[in-house]
């Protein structure tokens, strides 16, 4: 078992390139997670499901069965931005996650290019479940921007090897 674990919710696969390149890179543990009520991948449907959710502050329920994050010492949370926050898996799983104790990095992708409130709430969660946050990066389209997006990545994983 690796001593750091990567956690992260991804539905157009800008966050899973990023978390699999990071995890690469540390030799990391990996947990994708999965709601129980998939979200629309395309179209219109999937900004007013997504968004809406994630505004109104619902918390979908997950079909993925957390980790023991007691086993690790360092955790990653990778996230999209929707509407300006985290998308609503990863608060669903931020306020259930016990981060006592734990040094936590935050990743945010986006397709605009800003991440900074959705870093800040992560922040906000994490130190009222326990941890410290010891970092963060912000990631625009990774998928799509691969060079600049692995930079990035290694950046982050230099940091959290420190």
């Amino acid at each position: 078992m690796a001593e750091i674990l990567i956690v992260y919710y991804s539905l157009e696969g800008n966050v899973d390139f990023a978390a699999r390149s990071l995890a690469k890179e540390l030799d990391a543990d990996l947990c994708r997670l999965e709601t129980v009520k998939e979200y629309p991948k395309k179209g219109l449907l999937k900004f007013l499901h997504g968004g809406k959710d994630t505004v109104m502050g619902f918390k979908p329920e997950l079909k993925t069965q957390f980790p023991d994050l007691s086993a690790y010492s360092k955790i990653v949370v990778g996230a999209p931005v929707w509407a300006g926050k985290p998308a609503a898996p990863i608060t669903t799983f931020m306020e259930e996650a016990d981060f006592q104790g734990k040094d936590v990095y935050l990743l945010a992708s986006s397709a605009g290019g800003n991440a900074d409130k959705t870093l800040s709430i992560m922040t906000e969660a994490v130190s009222k479940r326990g941890g410290s946050v010891k970092g963060t990066e912000q990631l625009t389209n990774p998928a799509r921007n691969i060079e600049q997006s692995l930079e990035k990545i290694k950046g982050l994983a230099q940091t959290i090897r420190g």
